[in-house]
């Protein structure tokens, strides 16, 4: 058995993919690895008056990793990422950004 916090925010259905990122840094002994991965929407034409509305991050180490929205994210178009490991574990993640 295996448990694994995936991080899934808003909707991916018929909405076009904005941004994708396998985020990976090595562990730290004894500790908890903290990154914040920060996306901005691209300031052209097509964007125009678009927001976020699907997050998706997905823990591709099952483990007790996290990621939590500390700033943007839905109806916004930016968003702040905040990911942290289990102790002693990497930090990857893949993520989906959906407008």
């Amino acid at each position: 058995m295996v448990e694994c916090h995936n991080t899934f925010i808003g909707t991916n259905v018929q909405r076009p993919l904005v941004y994708h990122h396998n985020v990976e840094y090595s562990s730290k002994v004894f500790r908890k690895r903290v990154e914040n991965l920060y996306f901005m929407m691209p300031q052209i034409p097509a964007n125009t008056g678009r927001a976020i509305q699907g997050i998706l991050a997905y823990d591709l180490t099952h483990s007790e990793a996290s990621a939590n929205v500390t700033q943007g994210g839905l109806g916004y178009n930016f968003v702040n990422l905040r990911m942290k490991s289990d102790r002693g574990q990497k930090l990857k993640f893949d993520v989906y950004i959906y407008a």
